[in-house]
């Protein structure tokens, strides 16, 4: 699928139309800033990558990322961010937090070996009670004194059953965030389409370029860059 050739910045600007609106109260500053970042393989690969990147260079701030693939808060027996987003927060003692999850999620939700019930099915009637009480569960442990907190959502993907699941999860995260006055969700649903449906390639600088990975779901450099600069307005604010 193709669209008419517009420029990377221009392309940009209408994706990140007005989050400078969108204020939060301000209390980190850019000099000497910590902004931690949490997540699994995409803000392990080259999207939080370039991400901490940009806020560095544009803000002089310290970067502390921290990422594992395959993870997420569905399966703690896995990987446990409940416990490690706190021992993180804990030791980068940031002005900001930046995560993003979802993409690995959409599964059964473990409770534990001696719990009852001890899964959580998808589809479940508790899944989603369950997982929203994750989320909060999680953003208790990475901003227990009111951190700037900024969640993020996931992009569409391919697979029509994992999308709808993405977006069953990204209506978790920005219902619980908007209820904290610290924090906020910041939606990439729409980041990486045409015309709001999902695809594979933009038309960039008047070139036709992927921007996702075979698998459907993870983002090429380009689109990387793409999604980071969409994300980084909302986070910009709270650090001027």
């Amino acid at each position: 699928m193709t669209t008419s050739p517009t420029s990377r910045r221009g392309f940009i600007s209408l994706l990140a139309a007005a989050p400078a609106a969108l204020l939060l109260p301000r209390s980190a500053h850019a000099d000497g800033a910590t902004v931690l970042m949490i997540g699994s393989s995409m803000m392990g690969g080259g999207f939080g990558l370039y991400l901490g990147q940009d806020l560095e260079r544009e803000f002089g701030c310290t970067i502390d990322r921290r990422a594992k693939a395959s993870s997420g808060l569905a399966r703690p027996d896995f990987y446990d961010w409940f416990k490690l987003g706190a021992k993180a927060r804990e030791e980068a003692k940031p002005d900001v937090v930046v995560c993003m999850f979802g993409g690995n999620d959409g599964q059964g939700i473990y409770m534990g070996r001696k719990a009852d019930p001890e899964w959580y099915r998808y589809g479940d009637p508790g899944w989603i009670p369950e997982y929203r009480r994750r989320v909060n569960a999680f953003a208790d442990a990475v901003a227990p004194a009111h951190e700037r907190l900024f969640w993020l959502g996931m992009p569409q993907v391919k697979s029509e059953k994992l999308c709808s699941r993405v977006a069953a999860m990204n209506e978790v995260f920005e219902v619980e965030m908007s209820l904290r006055p610290n924090a906020r969700f910041v939606s990439t649903w729409d980041a990486l389409t045409v015309r709001g449906a999902y695809s594979d390639h933009l038309v960039i600088d008047g070139t036709r370029t992927r921007v996702r990975s075979g698998d459907g779901v993870h983002v090429t450099p380009a689109g990387a860059h793409l999604l980071a600069d969409h994300v980084r307005p909302y986070i910009s604010d709270a650090l001027r």
